[in-house]
Parts: structure tokens; sequence; C-alpha cells
């Protein structure tokens, strides 16, 4: 059985503008020895807080862990950002930074006498990258004594994981980068188990189509994708010269259309460890 499930809502104290919306579940067994330790999850681009909520909050409650997934902005029930000078949408959610910033705060705000374990799946494991840089550099929060890197964008961004995804699946890249500028993944259950799962068939219908309409509700890009090469390589424990780093755990899945094998491996370098793939499954590890 597992704990309690509730949610939330976190205002990042550097913009009040902005509610986060958090889903979190209770330790179901108190005395597994586990007690104190919180886990943190973040998503994903186009994914939300739902993306964990039936599948490792349960898992990680059943197994005596406190845990919490949170929707950065303009995902899940978050707010959208609103343009200052429009005020109309925003492009895009936010910058790497601002998403790290809203991550930092949060962790920050579940007090010290939490240990924190956070993890981060695709552009969220960036996301996080960037917060353990913040935290071992320029006095993070100190309660993450550890990370899971989960089929993570690595330290230097996507663009060569592109370039090498064309190079080696031409007409799979085709169909990734259309998909993803046009949003063509939103409305084409195929089209989307290409790129977060194993391909067409991967999910029962039903469960397909619960994504897809999960997937429609975001109308904002997470990130500025062109600009963000300005904001990387973001900072490791291999290119920092000091830092008190916690550890990590680097994950990645053996069919991912996204983050290819050079790019798993050089997340693990950055951070000093071996990766650990997950055979048969894709990009969306978590569901």
């Amino acid at each position: 059985w597992c704990g309690v499930v509730a949610s939330s809502t976190f205002t990042p104290p550097h913009d009040k503008t902005i509610k986060l919306e958090i889903i979190s579940q209770k330790s179901a067994n108190d005395d597994a020895g586990r007690k104190g330790v919180q886990i943190v999850l973040v998503h994903g681009s186009y994914h939300g807080a739902w993306c964990w909520k039936d599948t490792f909050m349960p898992y990680l409650s059943a197994r005596g862990f406190d845990v919490c997934a949170l929707s950065l902005r303009g995902h899940g029930t978050s707010t959208v950002p609103v343009d200052e000078e429009t005020g109309e949408r925003a492009k895009v959610a936010g910058s790497l930074q601002t998403h790290a910033d809203d991550v930092r705060t949060f962790l920050e705000s579940l007090g010290d006498d939490k240990q924190v374990v956070v993890v981060g799946h695709s552009f969220g494991g960036l996301i996080v990258q960037q917060v353990l840089a913040d935290q071992s550099t320029n006095g993070g929060p100190s309660n993450v004594v550890g990370a899971v890197l989960a089929c993570s964008v690595p330290p230097s961004g996507n663009q060569a994981m592109v370039g090498r995804i064309f190079k080696a699946a031409p007409w799979l890249s085709v169909k990734i980068t259309y998909a993803m500028i046009t949003d063509a993944f939103k409305k084409d259950a195929n089209l989307m188990q290409d790129i977060f799962f194993r391909g067409p068939g991967s999910l029962p219908d039903t469960e397909s189509l619960r994504i897809l309409e999960r997937l429609q509700e975001v109308q904002i890009r997470m990130l500025d994708v062109a600009a963000l090469p300005n904001d990387l390589p973001v900072k490791t424990p291999k290119s920092a010269a000091s830092g008190n780093w916690p550890p990590v755990l680097v994950l990645g899945a053996e069919q991912d259309s996204i983050v290819d094998s050079d790019g798993l491996r050089e997340t693990a370098d950055a951070f000093c460890t071996a990766p650990l793939t997950l055979a048969g499954i894709g990009h969306d590890v978590m569901l």
C-alpha cells in the first residue's frame, strides 16, 4: 500500500507571479529506515508532475520514501509566464537558470532536516545539473545528498546529439525534428511513441491516448533551445576546479530516440561515474 497523495503549490521567492504545482506522497511506512529522506522528481519538456504520479511516486512511497513531483513553470497546472512587454503568454517558459532557481528554492524550502535526492528526466536532468552546479559553486541547497539523471540531456546540451542521431538514423531524426517543431507528436500517437517510447505499439491504446491528452495541455516551450548554448556547458565535477558535489546516478534507456549512448556517456563522465542503461525501454522511463 502507499501513502496519501496531496496537491499544493510553491511560489518561488524570486518571482511572486509564479505558482508551481506540487504533487506529494508520504511514505507508506515510517519504520522502513528511510524517514527524513525526501525524493524530488523533475520532469522534462512537455510533461509535468503527472508523469510520475502513477508510477515512480507510489513505488517509492511503498518503499518508505516521502516523494514529491513538481511541474515547472508553464507545465502541468503551474503558472504560464507572461511576456512583460506584450502582456501575452511568453514564448518560452524560462531560461535554464530560471528553472534551476525555481527548483533550487523549492529544495531549500524543504528544510535542512530533510535529506533530499533530486531526480531529473531529459531536459529536467539538465536543470538538475544546473541546480547541482549552483549548490557546489554558489552555496546552493545544502540538503541535497544525491541526484539521479535519467535520460538526461548532457552538460553540453542536445546539439551534438541531434547531429549524431541524424547521421545514424536520418529518417528517425527528421521525424523527431518535424514533430518537435510542429508539435505534431501531440496529435499522432504513433509519432509520440516513436519519440518517447519504443515506437508504435509500445503502449496500450488507452494509455497512449491518455498521454497524448496530457502532452496537449502544454502550450509553451520549456526552453529557448536556440539560445540555450549561451548558458552551456553546465559546470560539473569534471570541469569545476572545486566544489562539494553529491553522488550522482546516471540512467539511460536502451531504446532512447532522444538521448544517444554518447550523450549518456558524456553525462556520466562529467559526473565521474559509469552510466546504468535500462534494457528494453525508451526515453520516457517513468511511463
